[in-house]
């Protein structure tokens, strides 16, 4: 009924950008992915803006319980509509970060960085899906690039001084947190900082 009714509606209004939101998640709830994607390419022929769409879409299937609805859409939308592929990409990356998956975030910041080898933003994201997939050896190469193309990114600072905090090697994660803390104090890097003082000590 919702999809109907939505049908019925876009066929007055074509740039109604809410309604379009509800007939994707309805179709796509049907099992209906085809039409999903299609009601995509027609919203987009109808001049509604991308981000918005995506944003309502994403947020109505979180919102009803229902995220993998959200991603199957994006991947069906991708096969479709294959000139939204790289703002499909950005869509998938920001969702599997949210989702904490590493493997994918490794996959689809790699995407990103195809068309962008040195932007820190997708390298930063590359580190967190190797460090979450426990890859440390390639999230370390690829937080010493960020440091390399950004000397005070403090992101990759921090977690440059916590890897070698961790693995006992005092003087390389003093010498980061120090970095870090000379952008951004917080009392975290103050006790580590001290405590890798005392112990150099000893």
């Amino acid at each position: 009924s919702a999809q109907a009714l939505s049908g019925l509606i876009l066929d007055k209004h074509p740039d109604a950008d809410s309604v379009y939101v509800r007939a994707i998640i309805s179709a796509s709830m049907l099992g209906d992915t085809i039409g999903a994607s299609h009601l995509l390419e027609q919203a987009m022929n109808a001049g509604v803006g991308f981000s918005s769409l995506m944003s309502g879409v994403k947020s109505e299937s979180f919102e009803i319980g229902e995220a993998e609805v959200y991603e199957a859409f994006l991947l069906r939308s991708q096969r479709d509509c294959p000139w939204l592929e790289r703002a499909i990409d950005a869509e998938l990356l920001d969702y599997y970060c949210f989702r904490d998956d590493g493997v994918k975030m490794v996959a689809y910041a790699r995407k990103m960085l195809a068309g962008l080898p040195d932007s820190t933003i997708y390298l930063s994201v590359l580190a967190r899906g190797y460090a979450r997939s426990g890859d440390f050896d390639n999230a370390l190469g690829v937080w010493r690039r960020i440091i390399e193309l950004d000397a005070d990114n403090y992101d990759a600072l921090l977690s440059l001084g916590n890897y070698f905090d961790i693995r006992g090697r005092q003087e390389e994660a003093a010498d980061y947190l120090a970095r870090a803390q000379r952008i951004t104090r917080t009392p975290y890097v103050a006790a580590r900082l001290e405590a890798l003082c005392r112990d150099g000590k000893k």
